[in-house]
């Protein structure tokens, strides 16, 4: 609180400004010290701003920080503001997995290598890599197809080594979000639409652009498997689920965060 001794203090030390009982100067600043305390508040509340647990200014903060405007609560968004604002800046598995989870996002990350592979001390030998092509869908509107008695997948040993079971894999390629504007509705030679008078009647012709995301095919060397990480479930092949509503956001703090020589195995739905 401001008091009318702040005001005596910035005044000169002379008679003329001796702030008296009655005298019309002490009138005057005793006016001031309401209004005084108004900008105190006000520039109290401005230094909260600059925190995320107490700034009034959370849509701001999020643009800011670049993150999405998906439908959470507000102590959700404080959360993902303080985790945005913490990150420091790495890339180990540790810091990619715990910037994530203090993001809102319940998942783990792996490595790309089968777990007791790894050589030991000493020995100049690669740990073996995971297969991406058991994880990993090429084409995320594929259906799932089904492993029979007698097939290979079936043998014993093999991850889907029942018969019945699912062979497509559940997981999708997380690279980049580029997308491609590309041409819709070709008219094609011979088609009503290149007949005289018709508004599209130039073959080779096209409709509208439509917006595609750009397609990656994981490769069959085992070579490039070491170039994968993996976000899923706690234990390594289990689905994690996140609000669909966030996955562009998930997505796109993925690609910040991690190492861009790193092809991302996303073993995650949405709903």
């Amino acid at each position: 609180m401001i008091s009318l001794d702040i005001f005596k203090h910035l005044l000169p030390n002379a008679l003329a400004w001796n702030m008296t009982i009655n005298k019309r100067l002490r009138e005057f600043f005793e006016g001031l010290v309401p209004f005084a305390n108004d900008i105190k508040v006000y520039i109290d509340l401005v230094w909260l701003d600059i925190f995320p647990d107490t700034t009034r200014e959370i849509t701001a903060w999020e643009k800011q920080l670049g993150l999405s405007t998906a439908i959470i609560d507000e102590q959700e968004r404080r959360d993902r503001l303080t985790a945005a604002w913490k990150a420091l800046g790495d890339q180990d598995p540790k810091y990619i997995q715990d910037t994530l989870q203090n993001n809102g996002f319940d998942v783990y990350i792996h490595e790309w290598w089968e777990p007791g592979t790894e050589p030991l001390p000493g020995i100049k030998q690669a740990a073996t890599p995971r297969n991406p092509l058991q994880w990993i869908k090429q084409d995320e509107t594929a259906g799932g197809t089904f492993v029979s008695c007698g097939e290979v997948l079936s043998l014993c040993g093999e991850p889907t080594a029942l018969a019945g079971d699912g062979s497509e894999p559940l997981g999708y390629i997380l690279v980049n979000k580029i997308i491609n504007m590309i041409p819709d509705v070709i008219v094609l030679c011979g088609e009503p639409e290149v007949l005289c008078g018709e508004p599209e009647a130039l073959c080779g012709d096209f409709i509208e652009f439509i917006e595609v995301k750009k397609e990656y095919v994981v490769s069959n060397d085992p070579a490039e498997w070491p170039y994968f990480l993996y976000f899923g479930g706690e234990t390594f092949g289990n689905i994690a689920t996140l609000p669909a509503n966030r996955r562009d956001e998930f997505e796109t703090l993925c690609l910040k965060i991690c190492p861009t020589q790193q092809w991302l195995g996303m073993l995650i739905q949405y709903s």
